[in-house]
């Protein structure tokens, strides 16, 4: 060490300076407008077109849906007897939910409601998803399980008046063949309604061939992939086919309700609503206080099956998250 840099301090290297944080890179905010979606818009001058394309659905709208649905939520406050009319508040509303008669057709109504969809659909879906497996003779059971789809409600409950007629009918003689003691099913309180739900729980052709068409949709990949990987046909049918049946099975569902909630021609030829209204529903009940000229009442109660068919809609949309891809 030198004199001159004998009592020097020794040289000192600066600290760097800290570096700042580095965090992840700031994004911008940017405002996009919504881009609109090919073919959504309509060209420049062809509104007036497309007005008047529309013209007619709109006219036959408002006529045969939008006017009575007004004209039905309008009245259900009245006394109306089609000639007669003053407004009555919520008197309608009160009358028929202190009415017994009108409690035991709401829970008729969903009886049969609960019918088909714990028993129709699963059967429909479980026979649609062994005749997609194509076995021997599919299409002729397809067509059989099909065509009490199409007979009318009426013919339909013609048939079964005579199949369950307590002195000749073929369920009586069926059971009287093998020893077992037969009985007036539609006129015996305790079986009517286990009767005429017993008319239609097996009409499956419509969710047959449902299930049959979105089953034909699925990509053959997956049960190619999953034979490979040493899955059965159990398992497929389990694991890959039910799961990708969310969407029918809940369309199925939604329909099947919506056709129960206003169950009238079946039940009005089998029983008329009796025996003490053990099979009566809904439109049945409104179809009475029609008859009786009270047209207000007859309204609230059409009123009230359609605040049912908005709930069932909404719920069975949102269970099954129909409109979502399954894919």
């Amino acid at each position: 060490m030198s004199a001159f840099t004998k009592d020097r301090p020794p040289d000192t290297v600066p600290a760097p300076a800290p570096e700042p944080a580095v965090g992840p890179p700031r994004r911008r905010l940017v405002t996009r407008r919504a881009r609109p979606v090919p073919g959504t818009r309509i060209p420049r001058g062809m509104r007036g077109p497309v007005a008047v394309s529309l013209l007619p659905g709109l006219v036959l709208f408002g006529t045969f849906f939008l006017v009575p649905f007004l004209v039905l939520a309008a009245t259900a406050f009245a006394r109306w007897s089609g000639l007669d009319f003053a407004w009555a508040g919520l008197d309608n509303y009160r009358q028929m939910f202190g009415d017994p008669v009108f409690l035991k057709a709401l829970g008729n109504t969903l009886f049969y409601a609960a019918a088909s969809v714990f028993i129709q659909v699963p059967l429909g879906v479980g026979v649609g998803m062994v005749l997609a497996l194509r076995p021997r003779g599919w299409k002729t059971l397809r067509t059989i399980i099909f065509v009490p789809f199409v007979i009318s409600g009426a013919a339909y409950a013609l048939v079964f008046s005579m199949f369950y007629n307590p002195r000749a009918g073929l369920l009586n003689n069926a059971l009287g063949a093998v020893g077992l003691p037969g009985r007036d099913w539609l006129f015996d309180t305790a079986t009517a309604r286990w009767a005429v739900a017993g008319t239609f729980v097996f009409i499956i052709g419509f969710v047959v061939i449902l299930v049959m068409a979105e089953i034909a949709a699925i990509p053959g990949e997956l049960y190619e992939a999953a034979s490979v990987d040493g899955a059965s046909t159990w398992q497929q049918l389990t694991r890959i086919t039910l799961p990708l049946l969310r969407n029918v099975i809940g369309t199925a569902i939604l329909i099947r309700l919506l056709v129960d909630i206003g169950m009238f021609d079946l039940v009005f030829i089998l029983t008329a609503g009796g025996p003490d209204d053990a099979t009566a529903t809904l439109a049945l009940y409104a179809y009475r206080s029609y008859l009786n000229g009270e047209w207000g009442f007859a309204n609230a109660v059409g009123s009230v099956i359609i605040v049912i068919g908005l709930v069932l809609i909404v719920a069975v949309r949102r269970i099954f998250r129909i409109g979502e891809r399954a894919l």
